[in-house]
């Protein structure tokens, strides 16, 4: 990244809102642990993660903080140095809410491409509202839901 996008970027996060600058940098924190956990735990256990933290009713959650939520992670996973793809997305996303008090879905979906090949992809829910992964969703047949 070139040294004028990086002050423009700068400039771009200092006129956040501070709620905004904290989310993401939160973003980009749960960017950074989902990275590790895709690389140190083995997909299974990834997908079978069930703790017990009490977690909110979706109905109390506002759709502005959604929309923030989906803002804060998606601008977060264009400007890491690392790959944040779909299914970094949709952990952190799934972290982040969850740190919240907010339960949340993370679908696993694939779709065909061409005869021999599989495109996979990952999206994540909070109640109706998808987060992560919307502008995919409709062309992959869900496999699991979580």
């Amino acid at each position: 990244m070139s040294i004028a996008r990086w002050k423009r970027n700068l400039g771009k996060f200092r006129q956040l809102e501070w709620r905004d600058k904290k989310l993401l940098l939160r973003a980009v924190f749960w960017l950074a642990i989902a990275r590790i956990m895709l690389i140190v735990i083995p997909l299974r256990r990834l997908l079978d993660n069930k703790d017990n933290v009490v977690v909110a009713e979706v109905e109390g959650l506002s759709p502005e903080f959604l929309q923030r939520v989906t803002y804060a992670i998606s601008a977060a996973a264009n400007h890491v140095p690392w790959r944040s793809d779909c299914f970094p997305q949709a952990i952190a996303a799934r972290m982040l809410l969850k740190r919240d008090g907010y339960d949340s879905t993370m679908h696993i979906g694939v779709e065909r491409i061409g005869d021999d090949m599989l495109n996979g992809h990952a999206w994540l829910t909070c109640g109706d509202s998808v987060v992560t992964g919307g502008s995919e969703v409709d062309r992959h047949i869900e496999l699991l839901a979580d």
